[in-house]
């Protein structure tokens, strides 16, 4: 299947450093932080009660999630934060199921965001080796984390997939395997990922290489 003319239009649209890096949104930080204010990786954007928030500001915090487990859920909050917007639905039972052991998930969340880096499979599997390893975060969001463990670099191949980007793939493709559904298996994440990769591989040229995620960023928001 070849690249869709709209994504190849799109692509042709957004420098990379608009479409990913300040790709972001104006979020109620405040929620976040009256609720997570005992636990390790708080507050979110340093306690503001509003912040808007990018990929990139998400990026910066990969480094120390790959070195500790308060770092780790750093980036866990900020991410769900990121993820969820205005609507948080089930983010008091994410943040509950963490409650219950922070160091523990901590450092499961910390070797997920270094496999992240070299096996996305790896990765998938260390957060939801037969069910979720946190309570109520499936693979809609935690493959963010994993995403923005790779700090932005446009060969980090932890993508993020979550419904509305396998709404896209499927109607794009047809294949049942993109079929929308809230909690799929790592067989979906995988070939997600490869047929993000082989979309930006052939849209690619030498004065404007496309990175997966800027495949993933398009297949968001033209569900």
């Amino acid at each position: 299947m070849d690249a869709p003319p709209v994504l190849a239009t799109w692509i042709d649209s957004w420098s990379r450093v608009k479409a990913i890096h300040q790709h972001g949104f104006n979020l109620n930080t405040g929620w976040w932080n009256q609720r997570i204010t005992d636990l390790p990786g708080g507050p979110v954007a340093e306690g503001a009660e509003t912040a808007y928030i990018s990929r990139g500001d998400l990026f910066s915090m990969a480094e120390a999630a790959l070195t500790s487990s308060e770092g780790a859920l750093q980036l866990l909050w900020s991410t769900l934060a990121w993820g969820s917007g205005n609507s948080h639905r089930n983010n008091p039972r994410r943040i509950s199921s963490v409650r219950a052991d922070p160091q523990g998930l901590g450092e499961i969340l910390r070797q997920a965001a270094q496999a992240s880096r070299t096996d996305p499979v790896d990765a998938f599997n260390i957060l939801r080796p037969n069910r979720t390893v946190i309570k109520y975060l499936g693979p809609n969001f935690f493959t963010k984390y994993l995403y923005f463990a790779g700090g932005g670099e446009p060969s980090h191949r932890s993508l993020i997939v979550d419904r509305w980007v396998l709404e896209t793939l499927y109607r794009e493709t047809q294949c049942e395997e993109f079929h929308v559904r809230y909690n799929y298996g790592v067989r979906t994440y995988r070939q997600a990922i490869e047929q993000l990769e082989t979309w930006a591989q052939e849209l690619s040229t030498p004065d404007r290489p496309v990175a997966a995620d800027e495949v993933e960023r398009w297949a968001f928001q033209a569900r």
